[in-house]
């Protein structure tokens, strides 16, 4: 019996949806919505296809009596991008209508409009707005979206905090973040935080008891007061002391004075400074770049600075990577030497993939590079790498003459179907030309997180 396959790809029913969509062809209802500029705007639809996706809208059809329906929670641009979800086989979102088609996609039970507005917030979200997504996500319950911005807000927290998303943000947004046990901030600054945003919820620039009752109510009690120093709380008193009851200023200094004492008002965990990766059910992708371990003719000798360049067109997390052994090269001959060649590590942030300046430091370490076997370098705290950025590994050390490397790097890895990562050469490097598809670098594995 032949055990050829007699599956075949067919086209016809996505094109037939791209000649209806929005077009009046066998359109069977309308939907009235208003435009940006507040006037009425028919957006023609096709019942058959409405019902075969959202069960909800099938309910509806059958309900219907007439041929138009008006749309009150909706303009005609945010409903025309939901249509999408029922015509096209690729969908366009924008940041000026995702968050009503998300309200759009739950309302009439869409969950591929969830999910494609999640994909397309992970990639777009900044430290500016994450609050927003961040509210969005728990709106709509999109655990994948609001574990990526709890990410982005614990390992950014700082620039989060000096945000006008994060005055702006909703009460449960404030609370899911100070039940972080991890913020790569002092929790001094964690307080200092919730001041200004109660001043901004407020609208009082002199804060009373009320004021915190009011406004903050029990998430005053998640303020991690253990982990401040004597020195912070007692700045903290000097200036809001009148924030405080006996009761609570009591226990405050307990909290901070004695290693096991149990709290009754307050959480008494420790919060942690920066991000770490205790949590074991997260995906871990493992990917090598090495391309061929064959010896090359003409080797590729280490500078002073070294540098890995590369961006990703999804959301992760750089766990660890390792560098090639190191090789010395004396008449024409490689070899391998007992000592290790000490470098200063440093990972740092570009904000766009095409423009170089305004960096970031991520990472700062010390390492050693191996000259008998390749050097693994684990993470101490998370570095989350966000599309759109262009990320650089920089090694600065002060090598032999004769120290290099034969290893040839691909210059993009495919992790999984849908993540790329494109590895950029080294601008300083004028001997870079092995092939459209080939790179020198130092660094040969990588181990990712999957969010």
């Amino acid at each position: 019996m032949s055990t050829t396959s007699n599956d075949f790809a067919i086209k016809g029913i996505l094109i037939a949806g791209e000649q209806l969509y929005l077009k009046e062809k066998m359109s069977d209802f309308h939907f009235i919505c208003k435009s940006a500029e507040g006037q009425d705007e028919e957006i023609p639809v096709h019942t058959f296809l409405l019902a075969s996706v959202s069960d909800v809208l099938d309910t509806m059809v059958n309900n219907w009596d007439n041929i138009n329906a008006v749309i009150t929670d909706a303009t005609s641009a945010e409903f025309k991008e939901f249509l999408q979800f029922f015509y096209l086989g690729r969908a366009k979102i924008t940041m000026n209508n995702v968050a009503k088609v998300m309200y759009l996609g739950d309302k009439y039970n869409v969950p591929e409009c969830l999910n494609v507005c999640t994909k397309f917030l992970r990639r777009t979200l900044t430290e500016e707005n994450v609050c927003w997504g961040l509210a969005l996500a728990i709106l709509y319950r999109q655990e994948d979206l609001k574990r990526y911005c709890k990410l982005m807000v614990s390992t950014n927290i700082k620039t989060v905090f000096a945000s006008n998303g994060f005055l702006e943000c909703e009460k449960e947004v404030l609370e899911h973040i100070l039940k972080m046990d991890s913020l790569s901030c002092t929790e001094v600054e964690v307080f200092n935080a919730c001041i200004v945003w109660l001043k901004s919820a407020s609208g009082e620039s002199e804060l009373t008891r009320e004021t915190v009752q009011n406004h903050l109510g029990d998430l005053f009690f998640q303020i991690r007061y253990r982990s401040m120093p004597f020195a912070d709380f007692a700045e903290i008193v000097s200036s809001y002391g009148g924030l405080f009851s006996l009761d609570e200023h009591q226990e405050i200094v307990q909290l901070i004075g004695i290693q096991n004492y149990q709290a009754n008002l307050f959480n008494g965990n420790l919060r942690e400074g920066f991000v770490t990766h205790k949590r074991t059910n997260l995906e871990k992708i493992k990917c090598s770049r090495v391309v061929t371990n064959n010896i090359v003719i003409s080797p590729y000798l280490i500078k002073n600075m070294e540098t890995t360049r590369f961006s990703t067109n999804e959301p992760l997390v750089l766990k660890m990577f390792t560098c090639t052994a190191l090789t010395f090269i004396e008449n024409n001959q490689y070899m391998h030497r007992s000592e290790s060649l000490p470098s200063e590590m440093t990972i740092v942030e570009m904000s766009d993939s095409t423009m170089l300046g305004n960096e970031v430091v991520l990472y700062n370490a010390m390492i050693r590079l191996c000259s008998i076997s390749p050097t693994e370098v684990s993470l101490t705290k998370s570095v989350l790498l966000k599309p759109g950025c262009l990320y650089e590994i920089r090694f600065k050390q002060d090598p032999p003459t004769n120290c290099c490397t034969f290893i040839q790097m691909s210059s993009e890895m495919h992790l999984q179907s849908d993540i790329v990562i494109q590895f950029h050469s080294d601008l300083n490097v004028s001997n870079n030309d092995i092939g459209d598809q080939l790179i020198w670098g130092l660094i040969q594995d990588f181990v990712f997180i999957k969010i």
